[in-house]
């Protein structure tokens, strides 16, 4: 084991190892099964419904099944729901990987002051209490933690089984990156050149970028074999983008284009769907736009079912075409989107946050305990009762001052700052839903705010020591 790479790299963690399995066991028996939201129930359900699906699949009888929400998940909730019979050894399993990894990464990136840089980390509510949340942006953290890890490891010393390990790594981390959200493709650029920079042996770059593809190749695929529709609701957020532009439109504008959906949706359902635009929960100023995209369950014209059945391209093709027809209300609705998106105004919303979602813990043996309570609550005051977390652009400004001060410091070149990349990474992944957005709320910018978060953190103690320093100089002057 000692003569293996990974065998050494595991003794050399071991501690790291040890500490994130205690804070998981920790925070899994504080709160117990873990935090469920929404989304969670219904992949819950699918999970259960997988060993019958693949037994229909496997027997030449496979039945149609639809899903809204990514499939990837319920493959990990499925497996270790077979071997233990509860959800909560998803919720440990999912601490475990979240705090472990990030302990590693910040082994990497914080060359003094480790210890602090540890406790600061394992003791803050915004990390420790979301590595129990069921929420697919953890996933993504792991997935692309993981990546960077691996991408920046250096494989020269490895033998023939210490490689083989490292590729099937590099495709899982791909596999659950890319399928627990949809949109982390766009960080696939930024992979790709840490790839070619990293890694200087062109056999060495195909396999890496090879394995990478193959991870997200599996997330399309396992769902065709097993014929699972993965309706797509990207096709949502441009509907809802074009709902909120034509609502807003002037009076003369507007009546263009009032039936701009109809001939997908059916007679009058753009009136409706411009009405819901305009609802209450809009503000009172013209051009507000809703924080949550709930038309698909509140206007009956726009259901999941309907969405799916025209189709991704038709409405895309809806989407670009408004841009020609009424270009200055198009990039005006655009702007105020992006606006929201990056937390300029107003700032982003916490939701999905709850103690006991629909009042369903019961069903999965939940901990009702003061305890639990606590530790709900630490995490909301942590992201409500600061400006920091829920202003995106702030975060990254932030970060790119830390990192920039960093390298001047300890003088390590771009392309071989670790924080560089998790700062690129987290700007295509973020970038993502300025293009195509789901709602204004803090999970969505969860795994870009966590890396930027981390590169902040691992730049405390440099820029702590150069601050001390000049302190010191200038009082012995």
């Amino acid at each position: 084991m000692e003569e293996s790479f990974w065998g050494k790299s595991f003794l050399h963690s071991r501690n790291i190892l040890i500490a994130s399995l205690l804070m998981a066991v920790l925070c899994l028996c504080i709160s117990y099964p873990g935090n469920l939201y929404s989304d969670s129930y219904g992949r819950i359900d699918l999970a259960g419904q997988l060993p019958g699906i693949i037994r229909d699949v496997l027997r030449g009888s496979p039945q149609e099944i639809h899903s809204w929400n990514t499939v990837t998940p319920c493959y990990f909730l499925a497996f270790l729901y077979a071997l233990t019979g509860n959800i909560a050894s998803y919720t440990f399993v999912q601490s475990f990987f979240f705090l472990f990894t990030a302990l590693l990464l910040l082994r990497r990136i914080a060359d003094r002051g480790r210890h602090f840089v540890y406790a600061f980390y394992l003791l803050n509510p915004l990390f420790v209490c979301v590595s129990i949340y069921h929420e697919t942006g953890i996933g993504v953290v792991i997935g692309l933690v993981g990546l960077l890890l691996l991408l920046n490891a250096d494989p020269e010393g490895m033998g023939r089984v210490d490689r083989g390990v490292f590729f099937f790594l590099i495709a899982l981390a791909s596999f659950v990156a890319f399928g627990f959200r949809a949109n982390t493709f766009t960080v696939l650029p930024v992979l790709l050149l840490i790839v070619f920079v990293r890694h200087k042996a062109w056999a060495r770059r195909l396999l890496c970028a090879a394995f990478l593809f193959l991870g997200l190749f599996l997330n399309s695929f396992i769902p065709r074999l097993l014929k699972i529709d993965t309706m797509s609701s990207v096709s949502l957020s441009f509907l809802w983008e074009m709902g909120q532009n034509i609502a807003s439109m002037p009076e003369k504008e507007h009546e263009e284009h009032k039936d701009y959906l109809d001939d997908l949706f059916g007679e009058g359902a753009t009136e409706r769907l411009c009405e819901w635009a305009g609802g209450s929960d809009a503000g009172d100023r013209p051009g507000t736009i809703r924080r949550v995209a709930s038309f698909s369950w509140e206007v009956p014209d726009f259901s999941r079912e309907a969405i799916s059945d025209a189709g991704l391209g038709k409405i895309f093709g809806k989407y670009m075409g408004l841009y020609v027809r009424a270009p200055g209300a198009s990039i005006r609705t655009k702007f105020r989107f992006m606006s929201y998106t990056l937390g300029i105004f107003p700032p982003l919303s916490l939701q999905e946050w709850d103690y006991d979602r629909w009042e369903r813990g019961k069903e999965f043996g939940m901990s009702d305990s003061r305890m639990r309570h606590r530790f709900m609550a630490a995490y909301r005051i942590a992201v409500n009762r600061t400006f920091f977390p829920l202003r995106p652009w702030l975060v990254l400004l932030v970060s790119l001052v830390c990192v920039f001060f960093k390298l001047r410091l300890t003088g390590v070149r771009i392309r071989d700052s670790l924080d560089c990349q998790m700062i690129l990474v987290s700007v295509f992944y973020y970038g993502a839903f300025l293009l195509n957005n789901q709602s204004m709320e803090f999970r969505y910018f969860y795994p870009a705010f966590y890396l930027l978060s981390l590169t902040i953190i691992g730049s405390i103690p440099v820029l702590a020591s150069a601050a001390a320093g000049f302190a010191i100089s200038r009082f012995r002057k």
